[in-house]
């Protein structure tokens, strides 16, 4: 199934004064949550349902714990989870403290399997 995409407008915020220009969105297609996930799974598998949930739920508790902890979780195809942190700049490295760190995110990447599914995309425009 192609992903599906629409033309939205973007000002140039460097010179306002120009028209927009309209550039390619991705629009969601649905969401796949861990209900339909774990179904899927169990239908390509011989684990059932319950386990693969239970599996999925364990998953994301120990990535978290490990998250929490500084590490950064390699998951193999899947890919790997780390931490990013932005902080306020210091004049010296002395004055950089916890208190400087504003926000902090995880970061995602993509397995080469996965990745390789970028490559294979095909697009499909909506109207607007």
């Amino acid at each position: 199934m192609p992903v599906k995409f629409k033309a939205l407008p973007r000002r140039n915020l460097k010179d306002p004064n120009q028209p927009p220009k309209y550039y390619a969105v991705a629009t969601g297609g649905g969401k796949c949550d861990i209900d339909k996930l774990s179904r899927i799974i169990s239908k390509n598998s011989t684990v059932s349902r319950a386990d693969i949930y239970a599996v999925i739920i364990a998953m994301v508790d120990a990535i978290n714990d490990e998250i929490s902890d500084g590490n950064m979780v390699y998951l193999s195809k899947l890919g790997s989870f780390g931490i990013a942190i932005k902080s306020v700049g210091a004049a010296t490295p002395e004055a950089v403290t916890a208190a400087t760190i504003k926000k902090s995110k995880i970061n995602y990447r993509p397995g080469a399997e996965i990745k390789t599914v970028l490559n294979t995309l095909q697009y499909e425009k909506m109207e607007s």
